[in-house]
């Protein structure tokens, strides 16, 4: 990918109009759908927002769950939304029966993020086809598939291509490694895929050649992505042998993150991990705090593991 990229450079004097219905072409056949229910944007967060914009024009709610993935929701809030958020089970999965409990006549979207952010942990496929086809009856559902390749779970995507009320976003940022590059796109029925791109200058503007080269690129490449959901496996099984170690609380995910407890850990621990060169917050979550750490390499996660136990 980052090759294609630097190959495509030379030929940023001209839009990618070429480029971008072939790259939607390939998306399409990868997934089985048509070119007519893909919309590119700026990664899957555009589209997080393009759909927000797109229910507003009713004000009312957003139903979530608590804690979940909250960096586009002051744009969804600045079109006059509100959030209703469910908090998660014991288990730390989506409560389905508390989140359509939470359904009313000022409802406009439901949002599920599977796996979820900052948790980890997925809603099973069976169950939550059930749940969207649900609460697809009374509002938009935004189902937010940033990591369902981590998790080898099945897509939504033939709910979506069916069903006008029901989205699903998706970004090659996580398991393709081009969070930089800032592409994704969404699948959804034709009809709420040009509503949508009204919402765009014109269609597909986010991507520029440079991206459009790089996306296809890192579809074609599968051994890449098997690779990284192997070695991500083999970071996570490392931190949690450092977090057993040193008796911290952790949620086994299924991402490329782990959402671990540090109340057992003294003074200020951003700061001190700082001193180590290690760059990390941590969210107030289930009553203490809690921060994600986010796999980089085994070399990187060996570093972080280490600097860890020095604080513990």
């Amino acid at each position: 990918a980052r090759k294609a990229m630097t190959e495509a450079l030379v030929n940023s004097n001209r839009y990618p109009d070429d480029q971008i219905p072939k790259l939607k072409q390939q998306i399409a056949d990868f997934w089985g759908v048509g070119k007519e229910n893909i919309l590119m944007g700026a990664g899957s967060s555009e589209l997080l927002g393009l759909t927000s914009l797109l229910v507003s024009s009713t004000k009312g709610n957003i139903i979530t769950a608590e804690p979940s993935y909250r960096v586009w929701n002051g744009q969804a809030e600045s079109f006059g939304l509100q959030f209703k958020r469910v908090p998660l089970t014991n288990d730390k999965i989506h409560d389905l029966s508390g989140m359509m409990s939470a359904i009313n006549t000022d409802t406009r979207m439901m949002y599920v993020c599977n796996p979820n952010n900052p948790v980890g942990t997925y809603v099973d496929d069976i169950l939550l086809r059930e749940f969207a086809t649900e609460c697809s009856k009374k509002c938009m559902v935004l189902v937010d598939e940033a990591y369902t390749e981590f998790a080898n779970l099945p897509s939504l995507k033939d709910l979506a291509v069916k069903n006008p009320n029901i989205v699903v976003a998706k970004t090659f940022s996580k398991i393709y490694g081009l969070a930089g590059a800032r592409i994704g796109y969404a699948i959804a029925h034709p009809d709420t895929i040009r509503k949508l791109a009204a919402f765009q200058p014109w269609p597909d503007v986010s991507v520029s050649v440079a991206t459009a080269a790089a996306a296809s690129a890192a579809l074609k490449d599968q051994g890449f992505v098997n690779e990284c959901r192997e070695k991500t496996t083999q970071a996570r099984q490392m931190c949690y042998d450092y977090f057993k170690q040193l008796s911290l609380d952790y949620i086994p995910s299924h991402t490329s993150f782990i959402l671990f407890n540090i109340d057992k850990i003294n003074g200020d621990f951003s700061k001190r991990m700082e001193e180590k060169n290690i760059f990390i917050q941590y969210r107030n979550h289930f009553g203490g705090k809690w921060c994600r750490v986010s796999m980089g390499t085994l070399e990187e996660m060996q570093q972080f593991c280490s600097a860890l136990k020095e604080i513990a």
